[in-house]
């Protein structure tokens, strides 16, 4: 039998002596509570010091409670407060099914306070208060001071956990303490049966300074010598044992059982500082001596592993009590006085834990000091914010989705309600994860090797970010097909091969005209390859009721998977939206929707500092009103495709009413100092690979936002969540509705009517051409001052477009063309040496991905940009099945439309048509001054 088990059968309970967020967080405390083997827990300032101070465990939370303006010992009150709450949750259900009994953790008054009574008492009860869970205790010290204490928080009700017990006489004094508590709460006609204490007796501190005493003895050699030797090891156990028959007697008097009648519990003696310090001891030594009923004993996970290993369960506590006291007596005759050594045993204990208090309060006050630097001159602006939000009670209404966090609009409330269902997704996902995995299954049992997904914005960028950032996961290899540029077509093509590739059509409104094209040309190839067996390799994934949900049924598709019709596509991404996608990759999707579930429990927190979403929400917002709306995302390896994703969240949220969050994605960094005045940093930290750069733009003057973000799925789950909420609290903050996309809709009815009218053989129709030479063509501006000289050439043309960005705006370079290898490195070349020469960033689209991600915020966003469309002429293009045209012409009415948009809001915006797709990388490399 486990002998940690064993333990519990004879009576003892085993606590755990440590606590640590990862403990708490990882699932191991959890998994030792569900073995058994742990019924409870205890801290100190020395463990918290090492927790706190000495790993990067609590960064991030010192981060932002710094950046808030809160002081080192309202940093530390808040960490500490935060893991006990912890545990105590996932310590309840031990304490209810032992009915109050056990299932305890514990949390230190200030060891500053020892020595005062009134003070001592005044903590144990904000303590007891600001926990506010049954299954919490208050540790005092006992001290003479914190006798009186400890009486008058028993009396109270307050659980209480006496420490730094080390002499009989003190013992006794602790013990009288808790009944004359008990005693006056009968008296007050109160209940007793749930005030529950425990007195810690420590017990190796004990061996550690009398065997230092006798070791001086051994050195003198002759018969002191020899008993000196005997008695090594021994005063600890005696101590205990002795302070147990002390236990024994006061709980078996008449006294307690008048109290035990009301209902009362025993006090039971804790053993602590039970791990071995003397190596010639075995590691399990103290565990093993001190076994009784109605005790605990408090182990440190090496003890805890120690003794499930290889100790020896057996009753030892009531054993060998004349041996004991022959023992101590011993030490006397030696002239080591027991009452010298405890009562310097208590100043010792209660010295170092301040001493520890007080180191971990200093370490905390440097990082703070550190971490409140990188925000430089916003913080100010952030801790308004904050305040702002908590007299708006923004987290509470957040959660109850009040539409009025983003429009004053009656009319508009309905539609906001109708776009909060991403605040459910981490619990209702849980349930459907059967039902999808069976599918997934099954298509694996089906043959299928490949998939490629076919959607657009919200649809494909998780799924894309997903496929990006676990390339090892064993799955089935996904492409993400989210464009109808020809060439990028026949490629996805030729890597779908029948019968083994599965074609996952992903659409909300299921009318989303790319994938309608797209699904034409795959769908047409299928069934030539398979006839009427051609369904079987295709699933929809779309809001029930739309035109694709009744394609998919009609053409008897695998499978067609319901999408959620209360959350917006960019809010999606832990929807089946993207859980599917993730399934078929290999992903662990439970683990994914755990970190959102942590992060959402997280984001419910009222003290907004230790709200991360909101957060940086309010970082955001703040940025933004400060000019600083260029929000530049860097990300360590792990996540360094994040990005895409959280773009389109930012912009399409918030990129409207001449207001918005611009995204600085897939930039290459520049040295220090490279970043304008126009710049706010995120970086999400993973590994620390970019550490030494961001500290450096840091130290220039950039502010910068750090996120401390976790390896493996769990990581991406919550930063999926955090983003999702601080971009809606952003939005709310710069008064603008988070889940509308007013200027998305004109490009596409432009683009519609266009593709109509090439579908009638009816040309396009072009905006006034401004320059032409070669077969280039620039369309856009009919003003003069929009006219490059006639006898331009193209890298002149570029220079001149490039001229017209003025400080704290942005070049947005939309390509319609297939982002090939050596086109993608000439454009970070290009945006890398637009910036340093231009002090300005290039905001990088690929046609028509873009229409469904910047493409709101060119539109709608502040007139800080100055846009060029790219398009060329295909080598060779790919008829639509059905719709009478082919995707190049397709692509060029998207990007036509898009122009028509633009201009028709009077934005600077240029079309650029090329007869060559050679050509596309010439204005890429002329832009960058090359």
């Amino acid at each position: 039998m486990n002998p940690v088990l064993r333990l519990h059968e004879l009576g003892q309970s085993v606590w755990l002596d440590y606590i640590r967020r990862d403990l708490l967080e990882s699932g191991q405390l959890s998994r030792l509570i569900a073995a058994g083997e742990v019924r409870g827990i205890t801290s100190n300032p020395t463990i918290f010091e090492h927790a706190i101070a000495k790993t990067d465990l609590y960064t991030e939370d010192i981060r932002r409670m710094a950046q808030a303006g809160r002081s080192a010992e309202q940093i530390m009150d808040a960490l500490t407060l935060a893991d006990i709450r912890h545990a105590t949750d996932q310590f309840r259900p031990v304490y209810e099914s032992s009915d109050g009994g056990d299932g305890f953790v514990s949390i230190e008054v200030s060891p500053t306070l020892a020595r005062n009574s009134t003070e001592t008492l005044e903590e144990a009860r904000r303590l007891w208060s600001a926990v506010n869970r049954p299954n919490v205790m208050v540790k005092i010290p006992a001290t003479a001071q914190g006798i009186p204490a400890i009486e008058q928080a028993i009396a109270e009700g307050i659980n209480i956990n006496i420490t730094l017990i080390f002499s009989l006489d003190r013992y006794g004094e602790v013990i009288e303490a808790y009944l004359r508590g008990l005693e006056r709460r009968v008296e007050q006609g109160a209940s007793v049966d749930h005030v529950a204490s425990v007195a810690s007796f420590f017990v190796s501190r004990v061996d550690s300074t009398i065997d230092a005493r006798l070791d001086a003895l051994l050195r003198e050699e002759g018969p002191r010598a020899e008993r000196a030797a005997a008695l090594r090891g021994k005063a600890a156990v005696a101590n205990a044992k002795l302070a147990y028959a002390q236990f024994q007697a006061a709980f078996a008097a008449e006294r307690f059982d008048r109290l035990r009648r009301s209902g009362a519990r025993v006090q039971r003696p804790l053993w602590a500082s039970t791990s071995t310090k003397d190596p010639a001891y075995p590691d399990t030594y103290y565990v093993e001596n001190l076994i009784g009923p109605d005790t605990v004993d408090t182990l440190p996970l090496a003890t805890l592993e120690a003794f499930r290993d290889h100790g020896r369960a057996e009753l030892t506590i009531g054993t060998d009590l004349s041996l004991s006291q022959a023992q101590l007596a011993a030490l006397e005759t030696l002239g080591i006085s027991m009452a010298q050594v405890t009562d310097h045993l208590e100043k010792e204990g209660v010295d170092k834990f301040a001493a520890s208090h007080e180191a971990l309060l200093e370490s905390i006050r440097g990082k703070a000091e550190k971490l409140r630097a990188e925000i430089g001159g916003l913080a100010e602006a952030v801790q308004a914010r904050l305040r702002e939000a908590t007299e708006a009670r923004v987290a509470k209404r957040l959660w109850v989705g009040d539409p009025a966090l983003w429009t004053a609009r009656a009319q508009g409330s309905e539609a906001v309600q109708s776009r909060l269902g991403w605040l459910r997704l981490p619990d209702e996902m849980e349930t459907q994860i059967g039902e999808l995995s069976a599918a997934v299954e099954e298509i694996r049992k089906g043959g299928f090797e490949r998939a490629i997904l076919l959607g657009m914005g919200g649809s494909s960028l998780a799924a894309e970010v997903m496929r990006k950032t676990f390339p090892d996961r064993e799955g089935i290899e996904l492409e993400v097909l989210d464009s109808t540029d020809p060439q990028t077509v026949s490629k996805a093509t030729r890597r779908a091969s029948p019968g083994v590739t599965l074609t996952l059509a992903v659409s909300k409104s299921g009318s989303t005209a790319e994938v309608e094209a797209l699904l034409s040309h795959f769908w047409e190839r299928a069934v030539k390859k398979e006839g009427e067996r051609a369904g079987a390799s295709f699933v929809a994934i779309t809001d029930p009721g739309t035109p694709l949900e009744s394609t998919a049924r009609q053409r008897g598709f695998r499978a067609v998977i319901p999408g959620p019709v209360d959350v917006g596509g960019r809010y999606s991404a832990l929807s089946v939206f993207g859980l599917m996608p993730a399934l078929l990759l290999g992903l662990d999707v439970h683990a994914l929707l755990q970190g959102a579930g942590r992060m959402a429990e997280a984001c419910r927190a009222e003290e907004l500092d230790w709200n991360p979403g909101i957060f940086l929400g309010a970082v955001l917002a703040a940025a933004a009103a400060a000019s600083r709306d260029k929000v530049t995302l860097l990300a360590d390896p792990p996540f360094a495709e994040f990005g895409i994703w959280a773009e389109q969240l930012m912009a399409e949220s918030s990129g409207k009413s001449g207001h918005g969050l611009i995204p600085v994605v897939g930039e290459p960094p520049p040295e220090a100092g490279g970043y304008g005045s126009d710049r706010l940093l995120v970086y999400l930290r993973v590994g620390g690979e970019l550490d030494v750069r961001v500290q450096g733009w840091a130290r220039e003057g950039t502010p910068l936002v750090v996120l401390e973000c976790r390896k493996g799925e769990a990581g991406l789950g919550a930063e999926f969540f955090r983003w999702e909420v601080a971009v809606a609290v952003a939005c709310h903050f710069l008064g603008l509705n988070a889940f509308d996309q007013p200027d998305v809709q004109s490009a596409k009815d432009r683009a519609g009517k266009l593709v109509k009218a090439l579908r009638a053989g009816k040309p396009l129709k072009l905006p006034e051409k401004i320059w032409h030479a070669k077969g280039s063509a620039l369309f856009g501006h009919a003003s003069a001052m929009a006219r490059p000289p006639a006898s331009s050439t193209l890298p002149e043309v570029m220079k001149w477009l490039g001229d017209w960005v003025r400080d704290g705006e942005v070049l947005a370079l939309l390509l319609y063309s297939d982002p090939d290898p050596a086109l993608e490195r000439a454009v970070l070349v290009a945006r890398a040496a637009f910036r340093d020469r231009r002090g300005a960033p290039i905001l990088m689209g690929w046609g028509p991905r873009y229409l469904h991600s910047t493409g709101q915020l060119l539109k709608g966003g502040p007139d800080k940009f100055v846009s060029l469309i790219v398009t060329a002429d295909a080598e060779s293009d790919v008829e639509i099945p059905g719709w009478k045209i082919t995707f190049g012409q397709f692509e060029k009415a998207q990007a036509v439309g898009d122009l028509q948009a633009l201009l028709a809001r009077r934005r600077r915006a240029f079309g650029l048509h090329l007869s060559s797709r050679a050509d596309v990388l010439k204005v890429v490399r002329a832009l960058g001054g090359s």
